[in-house]
C-alpha cells in the first residue's frame, strides 16, 4: 500500500512539473524576443547578442551606458520618436487601466502602433548605423508599467 501510494505520489510530482515547464517555456520564449521597451525615462532597445540601446528623452543615444555622439540632426530624431513612444505608452497603459483586468501582472504590454504613425522613420538604420541590427526589435515596442 505504501508503495503504491509513493508511486501515486511519484507520477501526480511528474505530471505537476512536466505542465508548468510548458508555461515556463512560453515565458522564456516571449522573455527573449528582441523588443523596444518604452519606460517614463528612457526607450530600451533588446535584441541578444547584440548590446542593449537606450534612448534618452533628450535624443542622447547610449549602446551598453557609453554615449554615442551624434550631429543636432540625429539627436532631433531621436527626441521625436522617443516623445511618439511616450504617447503611444501613454495610451496603452490608459487603455489597459479601463479594460478589466486579466489576473495575470505582467511587467509591460505591447504597444499598438496606428497606421500612418510609425515612431521611426523607415530609414532609421541609414541615418543612424547603431541600428542596423535592430529591426526586430524595433518592430515589437513594449509598455512598461
Amino acid at each position: 500500500m505504501k508503495k503504491l501510494l509513493l508511486l501515486v505520489l511519484v507520477v501526480f510530482a511528474v505530471l505537476a512539473t512536466g505542465c508548468d515547464r510548458e508555461k515556463y517555456a512560453a515565458h522564456r520564449s516571449e522573455r527573449s524576443k528582441p523588443k523596444t521597451e518604452v519606460a517614463t525615462d528612457r526607450v530600451a532597445i533588446r535584441r541578444a547578442p547584440y548590446p542593449n540601446l537606450d534612448i534618452l528623452p533628450s535624443g542622447q543615444l547610449r549602446v551598453d551606458d557609453i554615449e554615442i555622439p551624434l550631429n543636432d540632426e540625429q539627436r532631433a530624431l531621436l527626441q521625436t520618436s522617443f516623445v511618439k513612444l511616450q504617447i503611444l505608452r501613454q495610451n496603452t497603459l490608459t487603455e489597459a487601466a479601463s479594460a478589466p483586468p486579466s489576473g495575470a501582472k505582467e511587467r509591460s504590454l505591447p504597444i499598438t502602433i496606428p497606421a500612418g504613425h510609425e515612431p521611426f522613420p523607415a530609414d532609421l538604420a541609414q541615418r543612424i548605423p547603431e541600428f542596423k541590427e535592430y529591426s526586430e526589435a524595433l518592430a515589437n515596442p513594449r509598455a512598461l508599467y
